[in-house]
């Protein structure tokens, strides 16, 4: 094939008589635009080193052997690429600026001896907290992460700055333990309200259970209670309904029911306790399935999209040269 487009032979006739990719030989060995982050290393150095009109040197992958020819390059016209770039530049700055602090913000808190130096020369907020346990944080303090890294020996015991925690894209955060008691048992006094309060909520949840279970036992000896029902028809496992998942969970537990009669279940549920009655169970739709892999496939598509934008860009970011000003 080499020889042949030497000899002038057209491309695209040679694709479709010599290319054994299925997806690409009826349409001439056209490929469309492609980014970096999909074909491969060595197809996509090939391919992004040759002008329109060149053809590549036989390039071999674990596909097989390629000939590359460039037809045409995408690249949007500058006036409107104009507000993108912009916006490019201005969130490239506002990151390295971020990282930048981050970064002092590393070096300088595992230096100090306290965070209060530390806030004040990068000129960050400090803040305290009252007396917390390893399960009973709010806040930030609840945060992924943050308690356990309150709880390292070197910040617990050791009194050490922790390392520099990443809550998200936007946030950083250091916590420096002050003091620490070992857990204990506080005076009855203290925690009173909190145990009656604790007490009687467990004690109105298991009321209620003991209550559902008994209207479920009337309901399956055939007595009419004077309930409020609310109905849902034809639910799915994967189907999103307006259904708490502790109900739709139950129900799919729940053995069929035979003949006419309801099969009666309960769970508990934010608002106390649930009953169930599953009056009838069908067999899956086979479209159901279908429409399951149709999504899988499509989100499969969007993975690959994404993963060629993004080796666009880590290859942007790798051969762009930047001149700050």
């Amino acid at each position: 094939m080499k020889d042949r487009l030497a000899a002038g032979d057209d491309f695209a006739e040679l694709a479709a008589e010599y290319s054994d990719d299925g997806s690409t030989a009826d349409s001439q060995g056209d490929l469309g635009f492609i980014n970096r982050g999909f074909f491969g290393e060595s197809f996509e150095n090939a391919a992004f080193s040759l002008k329109p009109g060149q053809v590549s040197d036989i390039v071999e992958t674990e596909n097989g052997l390629h000939l590359i020819k460039v037809t045409d390059l995408d690249i949007p016209p500058f006036e409107e690429m104009r507000d993108t770039l912009r916006q490019d530049v201005a969130m490239e700055k506002a990151g390295n600026a971020f990282n930048e602090r981050a970064q002092r913000l590393i070096d300088e808190s595992f230096a100090a001896d306290d965070l209060a130096s530390v806030a004040d020369d990068l000129g960050l907020p400090l803040q305290q907290s009252d007396w917390v346990s390893r399960d009973g944080a709010s806040g930030v303090l609840a945060e992924p992460g943050v308690m356990a890294a309150a709880f390292e020996t070197d910040v617990l015991e050791n009194g050490y700055n922790s390392e520099v925690i990443e809550l998200d894209d936007q946030r950083r955060m250091v916590l420096r333990v002050t003091d620490h008691r070992e857990a204990t048992t506080l005076p009855l006094d203290e925690v009173r309200e909190q145990v009656r309060s604790a007490v009687e909520q467990e004690k109105v949840k298991e009321t209620l259970r003991e209550r559902a279970s008994e209207m479920a036992q009337a309901l399956r000896n055939g007595d009419s209670l004077n309930l409020d029902w609310q109905q849902v028809d034809n639910v799915s496992r994967q189907q999103e309904v307006d259904v708490p998942q502790p109900i739709l969970q139950q129900a799919f537990r729940l053995p069929r029911p035979e003949g006419s009669d309801p099969v009666y279940g309960q769970t508990a549920i934010p608002q106390g306790v649930a009953l169930i009655a599953l009056t009838s169970v069908e067999a899956g739709d086979a479209s159901a399935e279908d429409q399951t892999d149709a999504f899988i496939v499509q989100m499969a598509e969007r993975l690959r999209a994404q993963a060629a934008v993004q080796g666009l860009l880590e290859t942007l970011k790798d051969e762009a040269e930047v001149e700050r000003l």
